[in-house]
């Protein structure tokens, strides 16, 4: 590792030494006419050989540019604005002449053009407008068949993660629009890797103002970074799209397609996939959180329903990682269009078919306050979801001061999961202490309704509008779910002490139902400030019920009741809350600062077996909020903010009533349980240059919780842990980002250095004695993006990770280990339409438990070659985990225990691919064409 940060190290001085010796191309652009100096104009460089993108930037207040740190060679200038012609200089910078001094250039008003020419349309690559950055999509190459994914790893100031993650400026991009309407929701993976990336024209980033600030003109310093894709006119006259199927080793398989019509403002797509080969292309965190939520509606009825609330991170969605086999088929259809002059509808239905298999291999070493003792788990999982989902959003503008809109949702979800787990608990020397195995499977169904009507109304004043919106929502879910396991415990001498078993079943039902109300009013105040008036009510009712039966042996059925296993509950959670707040404007700062008061109420009703317990819960609470930003320029800003929130305990924590579906986990409310009260603080600095693609972020944030809900663990001498939620204080957590990006142009190389650092301090109690853990995390990461030519990419990647962890309960048992992963990938576009694609991953586990120290070499790589008529067809091989080495492992040390996981996962394979491309125009489409001008 030191050789590798040595080398790195080296480079980099290198890379420095090299820029210094570079020329400078400087100029002022003026109008041909007037012969004023003109600003905000976009002056771009290229390569005067192929025209790929070298810098741009744009003219200050008196019409200057200047690009510094050029190497030898000849290039383009390109000079262009709203209004005029575009116009063209050559410029070469040699060892003899470093400034390239081009004085006055010359711009012709398109308006005051008096004789008829021909001009050569020419779109320069990067184009401000306003506040949107606007990519020309045409000026940058991308490899065959490419997705948009891919075209945005080309432009300038944009990343795209390994998971498909995009950031703009630093900024993670949350919506990304096709010609500005939602394209299958907000999932922006959806449209990145699945729309083509030669049905692009323009590609426009900036930062989308909240529907608030929008109605009112006044900023709120609430932002969401946008990204909307411009698609060209061809594409909007027939169908586009691409089709792909694929077959490969161990009977794995893939297919995809995704087929467009566009036409005005009607937006008709479909698509679709089907892999057992882990490919994404669509996002399964719907999937997952309409699976969380309806376990948490039964669990709050004391059910053991296993619904993993941590299926997101143990499948590492969107990770990437790997760390389970799965299937999944998915398909659906997107249609937006305006009816009539007033009704904006947008529109999809998507339908998914789940199924992720997961073995595991898990290690744990618990603390107690003299000593501890080891838990080894191995399970399988099969989860199979299949869920429905449709979406609405409606938009009916009554006028242009009234609008109302209507955004429904409805989603049906069947779920079937299972799984077996055996497992061993052993004392330090080694001692048995207990094992057995347990069976698990649940069979459920369930629909979730919710649906919004807003209605705004902005009046004469500006800034002085009424909204009002009332939110519904309706959840009901059934399912049957059964258990059997046997338990053994043993004495200090290894004999046998008790045997538990359980073979059960239990049928299980949850209804919940919700209606929200809320009124916002705003009124200018001085000269740019605004005051904002909220009101808001809540109601919200919960039904579960649990009914379980143990098996009677003499007859065969499961028809014995078991009153301790058994539960009704019903809960209703309301609040009102009424809040007043203040937004100021100025021309380099905006702040805003209020609070909202607010009152809740639980109140529930619990019978297990023959006892009742009623539980009657008020809580009233004032929450400050402030936000101040200040803005250097227009891309430089700072911000600092504090808000407040409250957690509720659910009914599941306050309910005193045991739940011992699991032997070895006892599970007991606690009635006199308090609310959780959250302050937290968040401050970024961005100083971004998108001219010389030098770019500065950094943003820190803490989080301190009064009451904070935590376990409270009795283990006995059989190891039998009887857990039960209690309040503390000191709980806190601070995390930290950094990263600076810049180019090295003299070797066609952009750098990003980043670093993350995090600080968590907890508490716990085992066995009466407090147990405070306090974790330290520091990952920095270096990556190198180089692009020697337009047909040749490269990327390196080294990445670190630190973790070390103390605990106050057993200073022995304090831990420190690291992770280091170093990757390396090739994209090359050879002759005789052949591409070729490889990455390798290698990833050193260290300071782990013995068995968990693995290093993972992962190889991956494809070659593709374009066939058909325009190159409409693409045939591809590829090979994954070449070395057959992949496996998942990960460590968890912020609980009172450090675990160690090893998770079987997706190996070697190879696969043979067609892609047909629909309404292709051949590899080079021409996006310039001749305007021909006219004297008036």
């Amino acid at each position: 590792m030191n050789k590798f940060c040595f080398l790195i190290l080296l480079t980099m001085n290198v890379f420095s030494a090299s820029a210094q010796k570079n020329g400078t191309i400087r100029g002022v652009v003026i109008d041909n006419l007037s012969r004023q100096t003109l600003a905000y104009v976009t002056v771009t460089l290229m390569e005067a050989k192929d025209s790929s993108l070298v810098s741009f930037s744009m003219t200050d207040d008196n019409g200057r540019f200047e690009f510094k740190n050029i190497h030898n060679g000849n290039y383009r200038l390109m000079i262009s604005r709203v209004g005029y012609h575009n116009s063209n200089s050559l410029v070469s910078i040699t060892d003899e002449q470093k400034l390239a001094d081009l004085g006055n250039l010359l711009m012709l008003d398109i308006s005051k053009t008096l004789n008829e020419v021909v001009v050569k349309s020419d779109a320069p690559p990067v184009t401000l407008l306003g506040d949107t950055i606007q990519y020309n999509a045409g000026s940058f190459k991308t490899v065959p068949n490419a997705n948009v994914q891919d075209l945005l790893k080309k432009l300038p100031g944009i990343k795209v993660e390994k998971d498909g993650t995009v950031k703009a400026q630093g900024e993670k991009v949350n919506r990304v629009l096709v010609d500005g309407k939602e394209f299958f929701g907000n999932d922006p993976k959806v449209a990145t890797q699945n729309l083509p990336a030669d049905a692009v024209d323009k590609v426009q980033v900036y930062d989308r103002q909240s529907d608030q600030a929008q109605l009112t003109g006044f900023e709120d310093g609430n932002y969401e970074k946008t990204i909307n894709l411009k698609l060209k006119k061809d594409k909007k006259k027939g169908m586009f799209g691409k089709i792909n199927a694929g077959a490969g080793t161990d009977d794995r398989y893939e297919s995809k397609f995704n087929i467009n019509s566009f036409k005005g403002a009607r937006q008709a797509s479909a698509i679709g996939m089907a892999n057992n080969a882990n490919a994404e292309g669509f996002s399964f965190m719907d999937i997952l959180n309409f699976t969380g939520e309806l376990g948490r509606m039964q669990r709050n009825g004391g059910g053991s329903i296993n619904i993993s609330s941590d299926d997101a991170a143990s499948m590492g969605v969107g990770g990437g990682s790997n760390t389970v086999i799965r299937t999944a088929w998915a398909g659906g259809f997107n249609y937006n269009n305006i009816i009539g002059i007033k009704t904006d509808l947008q529109s999809n239905y998507f339908y998914n078919h789940y199924n992720p298999k997961t073995e595991s291999q898990v290690q744990r070493q618990y603390f107690l306050p003299d000593s501890s003792y080891y838990y080894n788990q191995h399970s399988i999982t099969n989860n199979l979801n299949d869920n429905h989902r449709l979406n609405a959003n409606v938009l009916y503008q009554i006028d242009s001061f009234n609008s109302i809109r209507v955004t429904p949702s409805f989603s049906f979800q069947k779920t079937n999961n299972s799984s077996s787990n055996d497992y061993r608990t052993n004392t330090e020397d080694g001692s048995l202490t207990n094992q057995g195995f347990s069976n698990n499977s649940l069979s459920n169904e369930g629909y979730n309704f919710r649906n919004e009507i807003m209605y705004r109304h902005k009046m004469q004043r500006k800034g002085r509008t009424l909204s009002l919106s009332l939110q519904s929502s309706n959840n009901k879910s059934n399912g049957e779910s059964a258990l059997s396991s046997i338990n053994e415990f043993y004495n200090s001498g290894g004999s046998l002490l008790a045997r538990d078993t359980l073979n059960q079943q239990s049928n299980l039902s949850a209804l919940l139902t919700g209606v929200t109300g809320r009124v916002v009013y705003t009124e200018p105040f001085l000269k740019r400030s605004l005051l904002e008036f909220s009101a808001g009510k809540s109601y919200t009712k919960n039904v579960s019920e649990k009914t379980t039966y143990d098996y009677d042996a003499q007859n065969g059925k499961y028809n014995q009741f078991n009153e301790g296993l058994s539960n009704d509950f019903e809960n209703i959670y309301s609040f009102t809350n009424v809040g007043l707040r203040m937004r100021t404007q100025k021309k380099k700062y905006n702040f805003t600062f209020g609070a909202t008061w607010q009152e809740a109420t639980l109140e529930g009703k619990i019978t297990s077996g023959l006892k009742d317990s009623v539980i009657s819960k008020n809580f009233q609470n004032l929450l400050p909020n402030a936000r101040f930003q200040y803005n250097f320029s227009r891309y430089k800003n700072f911000s600092i903010s504090y808000g407040t929130n409250t957690t509720q305990p659910d009914m599941s924590q306050l309910q005193p009533v045991p739940d011992n579906s699991n032997a070895l986990n006892i599970k007991v409310g606690n009635p006199e349980l308090k609310q959780e009260f959250t302050h937290s603080f968040r401050t970024n600095l961005n100083l971004v240059s998108i001219f010389s693609s030098r770019n500065l972020f950094f943003n820190l944030s803490a989080q301190t919780t009064q009451n904070k809900i935590v376990n409270y663990d009795s283990i006995s001498s059989l190891g039998v842990k009887t857990t039960m939620p209690v309040n503390v204080n000191g709980v806190y957590n601070v995390n930290g980002n950094a990263s600076y990006s810049f180019p090295v142009r003299s070797l066609k190389l952009n750098a990003d250095i980043s670093s993350r650092v995090g600080y968590y301090s907890g508490k716990q109690f085992v066995n009466k004695n407090p147990n405070v853990i306090k974790a330290l995390v520091f990952g920095p990461e270096i990556r190198l993006d180089i692009n020697p030519n337009k047909n040749l990419d490269l990327g390196i990647t080294a990445a670190w990770n630190y973790n070390k962890t103390k605990y106050s309960l057993r200073e022995l048992a304090n831990t420190t280990y690291l992770q280091q992963e170093y990757g390396t990938s090739i994209d090359w576009q050879v002759p005789k339409k052949f591409f070729l694609s490889t990455d390798f991953t290698y990833t050193i586990n260290s300071q782990r438990a013995a068995g968990f120290n693995n290093k993972v070499p992962i190889w991956n790589a494809s070659i593709s070659r374009q066939v058909l008529k325009l190159n409409r067809g693409e045939v591809k091989i590829k090979a994954m985990d070449l070395l057959d080495k992949n496996i998942g492992i990960n460590r968890s040390s912020n609980q009172n225990y450090i675990e160690d996981s090893r998770v079987k996962t997706l190996r070697r394979f190879f696969m043979l691919s067609f892609t047909y491309s629909l309404n292709k125009r051949g590899l080079n489409n021409d996006d310039g064409g001749n305007v021909r001008m006219m004297s008036r």
